[in-house]
């Protein structure tokens, strides 16, 4: 069921400027080439830890795809970590070009080629350095990507994370993930139409293989933890304090994963729609929306592109707009609580406004993803790591130009998690 960030939202003129833009774009001169596509650095977390990242492939034997292969995954960590020497600057690693450009070929249906820029982009994340012993051991967060995307979409956000003391662990959905790449060389590249949406909440099946991954991961992270065969993790994530998030269809997945697994004890939605079975019976977790205004709302210019009409799409949305009201005002038991974001759109939750002036318009992209990541880390803080409630977490606070919030606190259950 693919993602509406990565689909439907931008067929309509993204895929007419992408042709258009890089038929000028051989044309200019260097300055030109630097505006468009400028060698970028994603935000320097802003944590008092440096940051770590490395790479697992899992395979479960237990599930098996049409062809009666073996399910496999590949997870990215992230992790707090500890640099001395000012040595760091030569060891931080590139963009993940391969992901990103595969993911841009799948959406726009043009080229890798065009998109090599990326690889030129650097991060903050120091591949396979030792953990930080300044605490014995962090919370774990996972993380769900939209459909068609990447584990790696959230780049920025999950180096945020980790500078905070979480290991962030994203997870790609093989069936779901725009491209992936295996140890062995091996590219998976996804075959399914980008630009068809099922517009159905009542469609499970693909939202409860992900929820199954998301457990899986967690199940490979405590073999992992309990003893690691590379000798980097053993005993440093907490597995009793797990939390999860999820963008777009990924923010869908962690749902139903609260749902699923009793081990996580709390999870936030970034603009994804609620579906079935969470959509009629809720969880019990702690849980906080974070929307934009428009909430997955097209046009009906855009709509042209999808398989349904003007009058069943204003059915579904009118639905997942109810959904989320109710879920956020008694559907869930837990405390919950939404955050509604006025500037920006659907893809300014990840990384793609990172990477091109063009994809950041009017909006100024850093103030957007620090919002974001404070109300992230209060909520997670709290209800992950057990630390006193942020002010922030529980203020209403409206800010007409750019977002607002508000809270449903639970009192019983407040008093309940605050023992």
């Amino acid at each position: 069921m693919p993602n509406l960030f990565l689909n439907v939202l931008y067929k309509g003129y993204i895929l007419k400027l992408l042709y258009i833009l890089f038929i000028f774009i051989y044309s200019f001169s260097s300055f030109g080439l630097v505006t468009i596509m400028p060698v970028f650095h994603l935000p320097k977390p802003l944590g008092s830890f440096e940051v770590g990242m490395n790479s697992r492939y899992l395979i479960d034997e237990s599930r098996h795809d049409s062809e009666q292969k073996a399910h496999e995954l590949m997870i990215q960590i992230w992790y707090p970590v500890e640099v001395k020497d000012g040595a760091q600057d030569s060891h931080y690693e590139s963009f993940p070009y391969e992901e990103w450009s595969g993911t841009m070929e799948f959406i726009f249906s043009v080229p890798r080629f065009l998109f090599e820029y990326l690889k030129y982009g650097q991060t903050n994340s120091i591949k396979d350095i030792a953990v930080s012993n300044q605490e014995d051991k962090y919370p774990v967060l996972l993380f769900s990507h939209g459909f068609g995307s990447t584990r790696m979409q959230s780049y920025s956000q999950m180096e945020e994370l980790a500078s905070h003391g979480y290991f962030g662990v994203s997870v790609d959905h093989i069936n779901d993930a725009a491209y992936t790449k295996f140890p062995d060389g091996r590219e998976i590249l996804n075959q399914t139409d980008a630009y068809s949406y099922s517009f159905n909440i009542e469609d499970e099946k693909d939202v409860k293989t992900r929820s199954k991954d998301m457990s899986y991961a967690l199940d490979q992270l405590s073999m992992i933890n309990d003893k690691d065969p590379r000798g980097l993790f053993t005993g440093k994530m907490d597995m009793d304090r797990i939390g999860i998030f999820g963008h777009s269809y990924g923010g869908s997945t962690a749902a139903q994963a609260l749902l699923d697994d009793s081990r996580i004890s709390a999870g936030i939605n970034i603009d994804g729609p609620l579906h079935e079975p969470v959509a009629s019976s809720g969880f019990e977790q702690p849980f906080m929306f974070i929307l934009n205004e428009d909430y997955l709302y097209i046009s009906d210019e855009e709509i042209q592109y999808t398989n349904i009409t003007s009058e069943e799409f204003q059915k579904y949305h009118n639905k997942i707009t109810e959904l989320a009201d109710f879920h956020y005002k008694e559907g869930i038991k837990g405390d919950t609580f939404m955050l509604t974001f006025i500037a920006g759109d659907h893809y300014t939750f990840t990384d793609f406004p990172f990477l091109s002036p063009l994809l950041s318009w009017n909006i100024d992209v850093n103030q957007f993803h620090q919002v974001m990541n404070r109300y992230i880390l209060a909520f997670f803080d709290h209800y992950v790591k057990g630390a006193d409630p942020d002010v922030l977490l529980n203020k209403e606070k409206k800010e007409d130009k750019f977002y607002y919030y508000k809270t449903n606190i639970k009192s019983d259950l407040t008093d309940e998690n605050n023992k």
